[in-house]
């Protein structure tokens, strides 16, 4: 815009100076025109004089003659008249020829000549009056006065005069052509120049308003754009002019703070909304500070939201207000400080388990060895059985307390929920009576879930039980289990949960329900809303603590009189499920085995040691890891490590354990703990290669896990040991010690390959019993040292999961050694991660049952004797 008010003035100034002078030269020659034109006929009226003096004179001498001839005085009037306009004539004539000398000389030398004849007319016309007639007639008619020679003298003195004049004339009537041209011509030059002026003047003006009519279209998608985008803010924004009227806003800003729409429009009045404001207590707009920096927020809460509202003044003496929805950002620093209450309750209730348990392990240990050494009063064996009672409910109340702290020691394996609910729907109906229905339901495709199954069971019978003290006249139960995904919106609002998949456990009831703030209180220890003695308000807390354990989330939902639904959402594992089977209770077993055991309070080292020495093991024990190195050091022999987890000083238990292990390479190991920290469980889970016994534990329970470490060890060592048949450089050999030599190896061997000792020990017994010849290997490099050492091998078992080589390299290197060979992959994976299977392999789905390996090494042996 300013420029082409710019270029409109730099073209204006020229074209007004070249309009102005085409109009001073238009005005010039006009006027030199006019002067011209006077001119001509100042020259005409000369010319017009000098003939009339003739006329005159012609006239005059005329009216003399008749006069004369006649004598009749008609013939005087026209001589009296003639000679009365003659001076006059020639007055005028020469006021006429003032400006040329020439001509003023001219009628200078005229007026005498014209005067004498005249008086000569006038001397005849007297003598015709005197009687002197005849002497008149005598004489020629034109030889009166001077006659004809005075006439020819003034006419051509006139003619004379009359030719200047008309040259005069000519040169005048030329200049003022001239003139009339240059008019013209200066008139066309302006005409042209103004309407050049005026179609530039259009085209500038045209440029301007399609400039401005850009610009309007410009700023109206900028407004548009502006807009979209204040419709697309989270918050609420509006702007207020000076005068109190709305000039901007989004429609979020009449959502939020739930103004009406009507006044959703601009120039709705500032007043109206404080109306609305002063009717409802509240006070949005109005200023909350001093001066034209921000305001402070303010907070409002409307409907269950909350807001922070802000108020700006601009430099205008309008004002922005803006609304923010701070809902799941007050909700979730509420959340946070529930998470950091029930954290530092459980560091609280974790310490007190930790101890408690100690000294119900004292209590227990020495209860056991009393009823072990034979009572023969009755009274007083009852009464300890009684004691022993209630070290056993002392006992779950801290695996309670352990469970809420998230210390207890879990054992997570993939589980199917839909299975395990419907195993357990019977024990639950039975648990809860007649007078309560239970429902489940199972989705179909099912994921399976990372939990471990005693602890959820457990936490279901908490759960259903919470629901039956709900429900005191009878009601439903429904167990529902279904896939979930937890999304990035509703981890926002539980700071604690990860987005992710999950399997969802909700276990719903018909009873009650609870007020928001029961719910708010439900999973903190020893809450509850029963009556006195009929709850410890641990059932909640143990559930929470458990599932936080595992990585999940756990949600009550619930209103008085509409029942409760706790939701438990547990993490989602791809792996195939591990179905656990339990084994049957064996004799407690005596042994004679070394045992140190390695406990820093006294009291329960003393009660471990005395029930050791009943069971028959040798016992020795230190108060501490640096105690226990030095025994080790010592040189005693030592079978067994029985080791506290938690313990003062320095050396940490799992440094004690890996220099007792590196110093006696087939020590057995067992630990124990009140609750267990991060030197054995990581992320929830015991390590695989650990064994525990939580305190207080029983007798029986001791003597078995112990039994159970030596074993392991036994086995451990039994696997590194060197095989007869192989040279001692490959310690470690793939061929078992209990395997034959090559030469021993009949016809026929299998060759069974997985990494896991234990269960590599399993299945390799199981094999044996039923009478095949194995051979085993640890890896895909053991194994194939077998097949070059053992031509027998006609089979070969492998997992794929093998450190190292992997379990298809292994099949394709063994094919190359063994064309012929019969192969079976034991694995976890799904089909697609596991791929194709070269011709002839089969498959075998983990976890498996031991019988079917027996047939599987069949049908390969006999798929073998059909292609030969």
């Amino acid at each position: 815009m300013r420029f082409v008010t710019r270029m409109v003035l730099l073209l204006l100034l020229p074209v007004l100076a070249l309009i102005g002078l085409a109009s001073y030269l238009a005005i010039y020659f006009s006027g030199n025109s006019e002067r011209a034109y006077d001119r001509v006929i100042h020259t005409y009226t000369v010319i017009d004089l000098a003939n009339g003096v003739i006329a005159d004179l012609d006239e005059a001498e005329s009216g003399v003659r008749g006069f004369v001839i006649t004598q009749s005085a008609d013939y005087l009037a026209p001589f009296d008249e003639a000679a009365a306009r003659v001076p006059a004539r020639l007055e005028r004539l020469q006021a006429l020829v003032a400006d040329n000398p020439d001509q003023v000389e001219l009628v200078a030398t005229l007026r005498p000549l014209v005067d004498e004849r005249i008086a000569a007319l006038a001397a005849a016309r007297d003598r015709v009056l005197a009687g002197d007639r005849e002497a008149l007639l005598a004489a020629p008619v034109q030889g009166i006065g001077p006659g004809k020679r005075s006439m020819d003298r003034i006419r051509a003195m006139v003619a004379n005069f009359v030719g200047v004049e008309r040259q005069l004339l000519a040169e005048r009537r030329s200049e003022n052509r001239s003139s009339d041209r240059f008019t013209l011509y200066a008139a066309l030059g302006g005409s042209f120049i103004g309407l050049a002026a005026l179609l530039v003047g259009v085209v500038l003006l045209l440029a301007n308003n399609w400039r401005l009519q850009r610009t309007e279209e410009k700023l109206g998608r900028q407004r548009e754009i502006l807009q979209i985008a204040l419709d697309n803010i989270r918050h609420g924004i509006a702007y207020f002019d000076p005068r109190g009227r709305l000039a901007a806003f989004n429609r979020r800003f009449f959502s939020k703070l739930q103004f009406p729409a009507e006044l959703a429009m601009l120039g709705a009045p500032l007043e109206r909304f404080r109306a609305i404001e002063q009717a409802r207590g509240t006070a949005a707009l109005e200023p909350s500070g001093n001066g034209a920096a921000a305001q402070l927020p303010l907070s409002l809460r409307l409907d269950g939201s909350e807001f922070e509202v802000y108020r700006m003044p601009t430099a205008d003496g309008g004002f922005v207000i803006s609304s923010v929805d701070v809902t799941q950002r007050v909700r979730a620093e509420a959340m946070f400080r529930q998470v950091q209450k029930m954290e530092s309750i459980g560091q609280l209730t974790g310490g007190v388990a930790h101890d408690f348990n100690n000294l119900l392990q004292i209590v227990r240990s020495n209860i056991d060895l009393a009823l072990a050494s034979g009572i023969d009063d009755e009274r007083l064996a009852t009464r300890l059985r009684a004691a022993l009672d209630g070290t056993e409910r002392g006992a779950r109340l801290t695996r309670q307390l352990l469970a809420f702290a998230r210390r207890q020691p879990l054992e997570p394996a993939p589980t199917n929920l839909g299975r395990l609910v419907a195993d357990m729907t019977e024990m639950v109906r039975r648990s809860l009576g007649e007078s309560i229905q239970v429902e489940t339901v199972v989705a179909g495709g099912l994921w399976n879930a990372m939990a471990d199954p005693g602890q959820l069971e457990n936490a279901i019978l908490n759960l259903a039980i919470n629901a039956r003290d709900a429900m005191p006249e009878g009601g439903r139960l429904t167990l529902e289990v279904a896939n979930a995904s937890l999304d990035e919106a509703y981890a926002a609002e539980h700071v604690e949960v990860r987005p992710g998949q999950y399997v969802m456990l909700a276990v719903s009831d018909t009873g009650a329900g609870m007020a928001p703030e029961v719910v708010a209180q439900a999973f903190e220890p020893f809450f509850t809303t029963k009556a006195d003695g009929q709850g410890t308000g641990l059932g909640l807390s143990q559930v929470y603590g458990y599932v936080k354990q595992l990585g999940g989330h756990v949600k009550i939902y619930s209103e008085p009189g509409h029942g409760t639904t706790v939701k438990i959402y547990l993490p989602r594992t791809r792996q195939p499920e591990e179905v656990l089977q339990l084994a049957a209770l064996t004799p407690i077993e005596f042994g004679r085995e070394t045992v140190l055991v390695v406990e820093d309070d006294a009291a329960v080292r003393a009660g471990a040691v005395d029930m050791l020495g009943d069971l028959g093991y040798r016992v020795l024990q230190a108060d501490g890891a640096d105690a226990a190195l030095a025994v080790l050091s010592s040189g005693a022999p030592v079978d067994v490590l029985f080791t506290d987890v938690v313990m003062p000083g320095p050396v940490k238990v799992r440094e004690l354990v890996r220099q007792a292990q590196a110093r006696r390479p087939g020590i057995a190991v067992l630990y124990t703990s009140g609750y267990t920290e991060n030197a054995i469980i990581h992320d929830g889970r015991l390590d695989a290669d650990v064994l525990l016994i939580s305190k207080p534990y029983r007798r029986d329970e001791l003597a078995r896990k112990l039994r159970t470490a030596i074993e392991r060890a036994r086995a451990r060592t039994a696997q590194a040991a060197p095989s007869p048949s192989v040279p001692p450089d490959t310690v470690g050999s793939t061929i078992a010690a209990t395997a034959p030599a090559a030469t021993e190896i009949g016809a026929q061997a299998v060759l069974f390959v997985e990494d896991d000792a234990l269960v590599r020990m399993s299945a390799v017994d199981f094999l044996q019993h039923a009478g095949f010849t194995v051979v085993e290997a640890g890896s895909a490099e053991q194994a194939l040292q077998a097949l070059e050492a053992q031509p027998a091998i006609d089979v070969m078992l492998t997992d794929l999961g093998l450190p190292g080589i992997g379990g298809m390299e292994l099949i394709a290197a063994a094919l190359k050694l063994r064309p012929g060979l019969g192969i079976a992959v034991l694995s976890g994976r799904s089909g697609e991660e596991i791929g194709a299977l070269p011709a002839g392999a089969v498959r075998l789905d983990k976890p498996y049952e031991l019988e079917r390996l027996r047939v599987t090494v069949l049908e390969l042996r006999e798929r073998q004797s059909k292609r030969e």
